[in-house]
């Protein structure tokens, strides 16, 4: 009987994982979306997610997040507005190293990754009016594209804190820092706008979790 369970286990491990290094893109996408997570272990400004093995929360500025680990730093931006808003942009497929447009169900997004002069690769991902960009080498690009996916489509929003919350500080929010609907292709605006900006105590939130 325990071989019997061992075997399940196993099977269940075996099929329920993707090899990322030997996968396309589109199979690395349909398996984040068929192993979507209703779990979340971070709460933050009227939204949750779930935060993988493997990366840890750095920082924290309002809709912006930093996460990272010993290879990288993967910046996330929250377009709370345009979910707010229900606003829909299509994405165009270009000649980007990659370009594919995410779809699934009454969510969308895209993925478009491109070279950069130091034979580096920026990775931008928007899917659930949540955008992430990562600069990696060419080796770690598609663990990144897991990470960034199983993050994205975690996500879940709650009205009401939203719209309180910027019903109480509407000025923060009458323009959007970024378009998360427009790649940008070579000069990250997210990574430079996090990387320029400084951050105040009243910025940063305490690294919330729901799960212990």
């Amino acid at each position: 009987m325990k071989k019997i369970i061992l075997l399940i286990i196993i099977s269940f491990f075996l099929t329920g994982c993707l090899n990322t290094d030997k996968s396309t893109y589109e199979e690395i996408i349909n398996n984040a979306f068929q192993n979507e997570t209703k779990i979340q272990n971070k709460s933050l400004y009227g939204y949750n997610y779930y935060l993988p093995i493997g990366l840890n929360v750095i920082e924290n500025k309002k809709n912006n997040i930093v996460f990272g680990n010993e290879k990288v730093k993967m910046y996330m931006y929250i377009d709370v507005i345009s979910y707010l808003n229900h606003r829909q942009e299509s994405y165009k497929v270009n000649d980007a190293y990659v370009s594919i447009p995410i779809k699934n169900n009454d969510k969308f997004g895209y993925l478009e990754i491109n070279i950069q002069e130091n034979e580096k690769y920026l990775v931008e991902i928007m899917y659930n009016y949540a955008k992430i960009e990562v600069i990696v080498d060419e080796c770690d690009i598609k663990e990144n594209v897991s990470y960034a996916l199983a993050i994205l489509s975690s996500i879940s929003y709650n009205d009401t804190v939203l719209e309180n919350m910027i019903g109480d500080d509407i000025l923060n929010y009458n323009e959007v820092e970024f378009d998360i609907f427009k790649t940008a292709k070579s000069d990250s605006n997210i990574i430079e706008y996090d990387e320029n900006s400084s951050s105040s105590e009243e910025d940063i939130v305490p690294d919330t979790d729901l799960i212990n």
